[in-house]
């Protein structure tokens, strides 16, 4: 079921970019749904397709095409895994840049969840349908290890030791200038005007990062980041905050990136098993694009 809605551009509206004026607008449908409008070339500005960056003007012809999302739903999917240790109740791998945790709008394939169910043929459920056995998450363009639980005990366990930070998470970033180094203590909450977009607060929730220069050269370093709260785009916060932005991070780093994707991998993880109360620490290799990134540099 579609229907339409037709807007003029008034005079104080001016200058403002089309996606935020259509969310403000129609404060009703979520900032997804609307981006998902432009991916399908559903908005229309005097009746030529544009994109969501778009600069409005006054007297300027919106229509906009509003459709239903398609049914959000978790299939198996034919993925190889690039397996790092398992077990009866753990696997961990190393995921890909490129590939999202779990489905959600927007991004409906191309899933670890959906490659862990192809895999393992069930999963422990979760509260979300979307999400069996998903113990964290990583974000689309992040690289790196991330945990699957294979039993409902090990979801259950792994959960509460995330939630208890007794998981030690250790990333490779490289960025722009060379960050200050040591513990960085900064709130993160939600951007009060881009709501796309985390930042750092007064008001937000705690969010602690150890940042560490492993080299540096011709302006960028390349550092170890360990995260020691689990904070939405956390690292990357941090690395801004800092003025020294995660080389190819098209939300918090310089407009023109000059890498195909943020350079950042979740390089390490060491936690007690659960069950056999062994130390893991599992490590996935530096991705080639951040090898090859760092070798130009010299």
């Amino acid at each position: 079921m579609t229907n339409n809605a037709t807007i003029t551009i008034a005079k104080q509206e001016e200058n403002t970019r089309l996606d935020s004026l259509i969310c403000s607008r129609f404060s009703d449908k979520s900032r997804n749904y609307i981006q998902y409008l432009f991916k399908q070339d559903l908005i229309s500005v005097n009746g030529k397709k544009v994109k969501k960056k778009t600069i409005c003007k006054e007297g300027d012809l919106i229509e906009i095409l509003f459709k239903n999302l398609p049914d959000i739903k978790l299939d198996a999917e034919d993925i190889p895994l690039d397996i790092l240790f398992e077990d009866a109740d753990i696997i961990i791998c190393n995921k890909p840049a490129g590939m999202v945790t779990h489905p959600a709008p927007g991004s409906y394939s191309n899933t670890f969840a959906g490659a862990l169910l192809f895999y393992l043929k069930s999963l422990p459920p979760s509260n979300d349908p979307l999400r069996p056995g998903i113990v964290h998450r990583l974000d689309k363009e992040t690289s790196g290890v991330i945990i699957g639980a294979k039993t409902a005990r090990s979801l259950t366990a792994l959960q509460k030791m995330f939630a208890n930070r007794e998981v030690k998470k250790t990333y490779l970033a490289i960025c722009h200038g060379y960050i200050e180094q040591g513990p960085i203590q900064a709130p993160i909450g939600r951007h009060p005007h881009k709501r796309k977009l985390m930042t750092v607060l007064s008001d937000g929730k705690e969010a602690l990062t150890s940042f560490e220069i492993k080299e540096k050269h011709q302006g960028f370093s390349l550092v170890e980041a360990c995260p020691y709260t689990g904070r939405t785009h956390q690292i990357r916060v941090h690395a801004k905050h800092l003025n020294c932005p995660i080389v190819g991070d098209n939300l918090y780093g310089p407009k023109k990136a000059c890498a195909a994707r943020q350079l950042l991998h979740a390089h390490k993880i060491s936690f007690t098993h659960p069950f056999t109360q062994k130390t893991l620490e599992i490590t996935a290799p530096i991705p080639s694009d951040m090898k090859h990134f760092w070798e130009k540099m010299h």
